[in-house]
């Protein structure tokens, strides 16, 4: 029976309520994915970015030169999702990574080689080579690290599907959300990476860099936007009907608590359609630009928050009579919050620094 797979709940207290490790859940997590977001869909145009074309090395460029730096970030800001996973699911989360260990922990293998070939890329680029084939093998360590943690994350929602994962691993990717849930994620990230690369570029040319190589940047990131939200939207559709009947049902019962995020999220998309149409000339409409860059944020914070709605509808009757107590402890949570609020202060000063102070060339400016 999968309730026998199911390892014990914790004897040990929770240190806080559950509402607040939920809610830091949510916010760890939604920056974590926008790092990551940006590393995914950003190796994705990099590698298919072309090479005659205006603006498509220095798109490339641009892609690893951030990545070097930004890959850290993602990881590093993976940890405290990670952590409050373990409070709130730990006993469904980490089953599910043992079922699959090879592939969990062969992320880290992964990892490290689309970190490096990032490095190979970034330095056959500064030395005016062809990094085309690197950066094609990069997207593909990254899609599958995507891909792995689709099947964990799937695959920890349902003990049901335990018993055939045990017997053998290929069974994770059986699911019939696998492939939708994989692509929303995908193109999610191209959609961002995209406007970032506009955004990035409009403000280069305010700047008097090189306007032909810009627009090409920045037609480039919209163009690309604008497929990847077209087929965001499809695929939500898709996702949505490929869960499980009485997860739906659920999540339809569940009323304005987790219909409003869904439709907002929704609408926040079509908007988006509707103003990356409205761009003629990105150089010259800067706003717009940076209004795609908005919108495509705000829908990610709300598919964020439906996702994890979708988790509590999934686990809910693997969790009944579960009771947790609680002892909450105001003093190491104050000292968390405090030390995450200055983290993340710190990181948003040396990202802004580090896109305004570009020394020059030679060891005097170094």
């Amino acid at each position: 029976m999968p309730n026998n797979l199911i390892p014990a709940l914790d004897p040990a207290s929770l240190p806080g309520p559950p509402w607040l490790f939920h809610g830091l859940w949510v916010l760890t997590f939604l920056i974590h994915l926008l790092f990551v977001n940006i590393v995914l869909g950003g190796t994705l145009l990099a590698a298919f970015a072309g090479h005659t074309k205006p603006g498509a090395r220095e798109t490339q460029t641009f892609f690893v030169e951030t990545n070097a730096w930004v890959i850290s970030l993602a990881i590093t800001f993976g940890i405290a999702p990670l952590l409050f996973m373990q409070v709130l699911f730990g006993r469904f989360f980490y089953t599910a990574t043992i079922l699959v260990a090879w592939a969990w922990l062969g992320m880290l293998g992964i990892l490290t080689l689309g970190y490096y070939l990032n490095y190979v890329a970034k330095f056959r680029l500064r030395a005016g080579k062809d990094a085309r084939i690197i950066l094609i093998i990069e997207a593909l360590c990254f899609l599958a690290i995507a891909g792995i943690q689709v099947a964990i994350n799937l695959l920890h929602l349902q003990p049901g599907r335990w018993e055939s994962v045990a017997q053998g691993a290929w069974a994770a990717l059986g699911d019939p959300a696998f492939m939708p849930r994989a692509l929303h994620f995908v193109f999610a990230s191209v959609a961002m990476a995209g406007a970032v690369l506009a955004y990035v570029a409009t403000r280069r040319a305010a700047k008097d860099g090189d306007r032909a190589a810009c627009l090409g940047m920045a037609q480039f990131g919209l163009r690309a936007a604008l497929i990847a939200t077209v087929l965001e939207l499809l695929d939500g559709f898709w996702l949505l009907f490929a869960l499980p009947e009485e997860v739906l049902k659920g999540f339809m019962r569940g009323g304005p608590a987790t219909m409003v995020p869904l439709t907002l999220g929704i609408l926040l998309g079509v908007l988006l359609l509707v103003v990356l149409g409205q761009i003629t000339d990105p150089l010259a409409q800067e706003k717009k630009v940076r209004r795609v860059a908005e919108l495509i944020v705000g829908t990610v914070v709300f598919m964020v928050v439906t996702r994890h709605q979708l988790r509590t509808i999934y686990l809910a009757p693997w969790r009944t009579g579960e009771h947790t107590a609680v002892a909450t402890q105001w003093g190491p949570l104050a000292l968390f919050l405090g030390v995450f609020v200055l983290c993340v202060g710190l990181t948003i000063y040396a990202i802004l620094r580090a896109l305004k102070d570009k020394p020059g060339p030679g060891e005097e400016a170094a």
